[in-house]
């Protein structure tokens, strides 16, 4: 792959990681209007938006379009849809501040972490399989958080403290590999 082909910004699956960010605007605007179909059609776009994920990073292997912008790009468009997703449910007290804090940190933190890396090492840092098991259950909890059904606390309450043990362990595995590409 030449260098031009490398650098390449404007691919489909960048495109769909640019849809995930983009959708939040729609599934933030129904989330706030605090109605069951508002709710319904804002689980709706986040459930569009998870499938952004999956096919992006499916698109871009098939037709060759790994991109260094893409390996920031997508694992960026997860944690900001994540983080506005719990942002929100935090501010209609769904979810606790602390917890979305700890959501936050973590991910500004790797964000930064990475970026340090690729500016000093010129390397692009990409997500861990611990890094996507942790969004992939934390995107679990926001889809069970925003149905707010009463049922579903029990299950709300295992997968926000689940989550809460992958942000950690995630946390360290990302911290480990930061110091390793350091010393690198």
């Amino acid at each position: 792959m030449s260098v031009d082909e490398k650098q390449t910004i404007w691919t489909l699956s960048n495109a769909l990681s640019l849809a995930r960010i983009a959708l939040l605007i729609p599934a933030s605007y129904f989330l706030v209007s605090n109605s069951a179909m508002g709710r319904f059609y804002a689980l709706l776009l986040i459930a569009l938006g998870a499938l952004t994920d999956f096919f992006d990073g499916y698109f871009a292997r098939k037709f060759s379009e790994i991109t260094d912008f893409g390996r920031i790009l997508d694992p960026l468009a997860d944690k900001v849809a994540l983080g506005v997703l719990a942002l929100l449910l935090a501010w209609l007290k769904i979810l606790p501040l602390w917890f979305v804090s700890c959501v936050l940190l973590r991910d500004i933190l790797i964000f930064i972490g990475g970026m340090y890396i690729q500016q000093k090492k010129g390397i692009v840092v990409q997500s861990n399989w611990l890094g996507k098991w942790t969004a992939g259950i934390l995107a679990l909890l926001i889809a069970v958080a925003v149905l707010d059904f009463p049922e579903l606390e029990a299950t709300k309450t295992i997968l926000l403290y689940g989550s809460l043990v992958m942000i950690i362990l995630s946390f360290a595995a990302y911290a480990k590999r930061f110091g390793e590409l350091v010393r690198y």
